[in-house]
């Protein structure tokens, strides 16, 4: 058996709540929140706009966009929801560097063949 025993795995909480816990944990690393970027999934979003836990103080809405705890939300693009702490480079409301473009398959033409000069 092994001598150390396994700590058990944090259980995932609403998208509010685990939300909450990613930024405690960079105010208690000192990351001050206007640094900070909630980057959630849509399906996130909309569990923390509907939740009835959460008081309506938290969230607040401006010209550039929602807030969570003070703490800028950006909206899709994202797989899993994440904190970025403003140590990457990252940068908020930035679009997404496109894919370069892929070179268009073109057809060969078809050469005529010249006929035979003895075809009489």
């Amino acid at each position: 058996m092994n001598a150390q025993t396994p700590k058990p795995a944090r259980r995932r909480g609403t998208s509010a709540e685990e939300a909450r816990y990613l930024i405690e944990q960079a105010d208690a690393d000192g990351v001050a929140r206007e640094a900070m970027t909630l980057r959630m999934t849509l399906r996130d979003v909309s569990e923390l706009k509907r939740d009835p836990k959460v008081p309506m103080a938290d969230i607040s809405y401006g010209p550039d966009g929602m807030r969570y705890l003070g703490v800028a939300v950006d909206q899709g693009g994202v797989t899993q929801s994440t904190l970025d702490r403003g140590d990457t480079s990252y940068v908020r409301g930035a679009a997404p560097e496109p894919p370069p473009a892929k070179p268009k398959a073109t057809r060969k033409k078809a050469v005529k063949k010249a006929a035979p000069a003895d075809a009489e």
